[in-house]
């Protein structure tokens, strides 16, 4: 085989193997097909893949660790009835006129509803962590490991809160006077805790928001660098396929030109 017939099937190798990547480009709607297209450019869609993958990772946690918050404010919001009514029942035993029996079935009452809000405090939970218990839940919202990325919510110690009930007594007027005083406390504290829970949950939404624009140029930055120039890789696939016509044709007329070279000698 002479060089030039050697030269020339390898540039039709070559431009078949440029013709079969400029449609799997075409097809995918891709410019990098393999990793020896751009080395460089693979390296850096990979960097911007893992960063989407946790800033959406992060986002799912924040709409996690927002509907604990409102299970605890739920929870809360209950505690809160709780508290109207007990300042209802203070209010009526610290009438001088009831007698000690009627006061006492108003207790019972008010130690009961006690009771239900210290076990609300302690049954309130979110895939098994607990919510009122005083423990704060920290929420990775960001794609690394420090402080930054982090949100800490929750905090709520409904017992703490409870403590200066679980002592009362309206048995008495005076007991049932002073009772009103604990209970005016602890109601403006519940009532503190939910604002800290809003705001807390209107910080995880902001955060979630903030993953969720961050996204969008990540997104158009790895568009850039992987999507296909269409009219440019038609156009080289245009050139190409002229090339392996032009190959072909090429090709069979030396064949035919050998064959009759061949005749000749044999003539």
């Amino acid at each position: 085989m002479s060089s030039d017939s050697f030269s020339s099937n390898r540039s039709s190798t070559l431009n078949k193997a440029a013709l079969q990547k400029s449609f799997e480009k075409l097809a995918s709607g891709v410019r990098i097909t393999a990793a020896s297209d751009d080395p460089a450019g693979l390296a850096i869609v990979a960097a911007l893949d893992a960063v989407q993958v946790q800033l959406s990772a992060g986002s799912r946690n924040s709409g996690y660790a927002s509907s604990a918050l409102s299970v605890a404010d739920s929870a809360l919001a209950q505690v809160s009835n709780i508290s109207v009514r007990l300042q209802e029942l203070a209010t009526q035993a610290s009438n001088g006129t009831l007698s000690d029996e009627q006061r006492g079935a108003l207790d019972q009452e008010f130690q009961q509803l006690t009771q239900e809000a210290q076990r609300i405090g302690a049954s309130t939970e979110f895939n098994g962590q607990s919510l009122l218990s005083g423990s704060s839940l920290t929420v990775q919202v960001g794609t690394d490991g420090s402080s930054q990325s982090q949100i800490s919510v929750g905090g709520v110690d409904l017992a703490g809160l409870l403590s200066s009930l679980t002592s009362s007594a309206i048995k008495s007027v005076d007991g049932a006077r002073n009772a009103l005083a604990a209970i005016s406390d602890f109601s403006s504290s519940v009532s503190s805790a939910r604002a800290d829970l809003g705001a807390s949950d209107s910080r995880l939404l902001v955060a979630a928001e903030n993953n969720a624009a961050a996204l969008i140029p990540l997104a158009e930055a790895e568009s850039r660098i992987m999507d296909v120039n269409v009219a440019e890789e038609a156009a080289n696939l245009v050139r190409r396929k002229i090339l392996d016509n032009q190959n072909a044709a090429l090709g069979a007329q030396s064949t035919k030109l050998i064959s009759s070279i061949a005749l000749k000698l044999l003539s």
